[in-house]
């Protein structure tokens, strides 16, 4: 005799509940590790390229023929720029990336407990709502590259400046072009010493030192120059990492869950939800007792 059908679908429907609940709760803990690696890389803000800018001068920026602030970055860094808005430009992929990973971890939390329950009318509302999150995910790469890229290497390309010209006062180099050395240390060194200011550790590599030289190899250990700016991987990046987290992931992990959705819609009601209705004999015996 051949397996009745409810029971022939039993075994896939066990196997996409145990995966789509496996797999929700694994992506809501992964916006939890994406937060937490957001707050530990956090960016050395603008405190730096703001004391640049204060603390030094004109002459002291354009330098001369060789090494100059002004050639390397194209321009003088400290004409007409608000800082507290390349701050704000800088962080704006991250806070409103900040804000959906909030939003998609209380969503994988309620879809997880829909799950667990085998809620398929509770379940048919949150594919929906999930399959319509990958229209604000998109726009997160997309303010990364048009606003964020740019002001985070202008960001990156001011205390770049700011660590050079801090290195050559403190290895006694055009001493005289500094406006209030105290105050212009104190965003790099919290409390300045003799000791610290002697330390020759900060005066070994020249090309660091002072007024860079845009053709030397400038690169720190991310690959960042502050003569070259904008990077196309910090443009590029941001596509990928979505591509592959927010939509090829997240999209595999919305079908199985639309998946198991369809197969509690098509499975017996007291089969599917908590307090369902109960089998037809049951109910046939309960009121042929009752008229008894």
């Amino acid at each position: 005799m051949g397996m009745p059908p409810h029971l022939k679908c039993c075994g896939c429907c066990c196997t996409l509940h145990m995966g789509s609940m496996i797999g929700t709760g694994l992506y809501a803990l992964l916006m939890v590790v994406f937060s937490v690696m957001n707050l530990a890389w956090a960016s050395r803000g603008i405190k730096q390229p703001e004391a640049f800018c204060a603390g030094t001068t004109g002459a002291y920026r354009k330098g001369n023929d060789v090494n100059s602030f002004n050639k390397c970055h194209g321009e003088d860094i400290c004409s007409g720029i608000d800082w507290d808005k390349v701050q704000a430009d800088a962080e704006a992929g991250n806070v409103f990336g900040g804000i959906l990973r909030v939003l998609t971890f209380v969503l994988m939390i309620g879809t997880l407990v829909l799950i667990v329950k085998k809620h398929a009318k509770g379940l048919n509302i949150a594919c929906k709502v999930l399959a319509a999150m990958p229209l604000l995910y998109i726009l997160v790469p997309i303010i990364n590259a048009a606003v964020a890229a740019p002001a985070q290497a202008l960001r990156s390309t001011g205390n770049e400046f700011y660590e050079m010209a801090a290195k050559d006062y403190v290895c006694g180099n055009n001493m005289e072009q500094f406006v209030d050395p105290a105050k212009f240390l104190s965003a790099w060194i919290k409390k300045p010493s003799a000791t610290e200011i002697a330390d020759p550790k900060y005066c070994k590599d020249p090309k660091f030192i002072g007024a860079p030289d845009p053709t030397d190899d400038l690169k720190d250990s991310w690959g960042f120059d502050p003569c070259v700016g904008v990077m196309p991987m910090m443009m590029i990046f941001p596509f990928i990492w979505y591509f592959v987290f927010y939509i090829s992931l997240y999209s595999y992990l919305v079908f199985n869950i639309w998946s198991l959705k369809e197969e509690l819609a098509g499975a017996p009601k007291d089969d599917t939800e908590m307090g369902a209705a109960k089998p037809a004999v049951a109910v046939a015996t309960a009121t042929a007792t009752a008229a008894a």
